[in-house]
């Protein structure tokens, strides 16, 4: 009788140890959502050439295209600064709970999307929330909050993918308050910065910015070839709005109806298709148009993606 519960006690701990080892060698894969309920996002964007685009999450990447919503299996990391580029992304943040990776991140890149990634600079020192990168230069600009000894507190920028660094002076910066960093996709040394006093462009690496307008309370900017969106909020109203480097036009791009007071967070357009884009609003709502505003999909609601 002893043997007979010993030998099942075998048959169960074969059984275990059988299942973990599945759970550690399952493909990375964007699969069926197991949790519809978002937290926190940090940002998105249409990564690795693709036709779908990403947000990045408390835990871990949610992808959407043509089938809906799909949830990153494993790797499921707080993502921050996340930026989207043509081979996959730059990021940084916190390894998931349980992770063998250092805390925080430092700067990161992934080519597979996210189902691995390459440690570039400053692993488990800098935690990076400001952070952007050109489309298909790669170049990196990153406003630092905590200053380490290779790097100190302020704009820096990179044109090795982090292997150096170049303070950038920031001269005809005026505000105090910052929404977020956009670099031009190819152009190297052209860098936007959205903040609660206006839009802020530089052309040369960030060492001196000039005053694009004297738009208030700009929540989000995104840059393409020829101009940009940025959305900035006031008088009650949530605005959306393109525009172009060699003049002054501004279009209004018309919002969901029932957007309300929900100030747009995060914003990306699709590299192939401009008239293609989505946002991220401060109620984690989430829309999707691709007739540059003429129509709108819901894809969130707070926080919930649809099913």
């Amino acid at each position: 009788m002893k043997k007979y519960k010993i030998f099942i006690g075998l048959i169960v701990l074969i059984l275990v140890l059988s299942a973990c080892n599945s759970n550690e060698n399952e493909v990375y894969s964007f699969t069926e959502v197991k949790n519809n309920e978002i937290d926190h996002i940090h940002g998105l964007g249409y990564i690795n050439e693709g036709r779908d685009f990403v947000i990045a999450t408390h835990f871990g990447l949610y992808e959407y295209g043509k089938d809906g919503w799909k949830e990153a299996n494993s790797q499921k990391h707080d993502y921050m600064g996340f930026q989207a580029v043509r081979e996959g992304f730059f990021s940084s943040g916190h390894p998931e709970e349980g992770s063998e990776y250092k805390n925080p991140l430092g700067l990161i890149k992934s080519i597979d999307k996210g189902a691995s990634f390459e440690q570039l600079a400053f692993y488990g020192e800098i935690d990076f929330h400001y952070l952007a990168a050109g489309y298909d230069s790669n170049t990196i600009y990153v406003l630092n909050e905590m200053p380490v000894e290779d790097i100190k507190a302020g704009l820096h920028y990179s044109t090795d993918e982090g292997a150096s660094w170049t303070e950038a002076n920031m001269n005809g910066f005026t505000s105090k308050y910052i929404s977020n960093l956009s670099a031009h996709p190819t152009r190297k040394e052209l860098i936007a910065i959205g903040s609660k006093d206006g839009l802020f462009i530089s052309d040369d690496y960030g060492q001196n910015f000039k005053s694009m307008n004297d738009t208030k309370n700009v929540t989000y900017v995104t840059l393409n070839e020829t101009g940009g969106y940025y959305t900035n909020f006031g008088n009650d109203k949530v605005y959306l709005k393109s525009f172009l480097y060699e003049s002054n036009e501004e279009i209004n791009i018309q919002l969901p109806k029932d957007l309300n007071m929900d100030p747009i967070m995060f914003i990306a357009v699709n590299p192939e298709n401009q008239k293609e884009i989505v946002f991220v609003t401060n109620n984690n709502n989430i829309y999707l148009t691709k007739d540059e505003g003429l129509s709108w999909s819901k894809l969130a609601s707070n926080g919930e993606l649809a099913k």
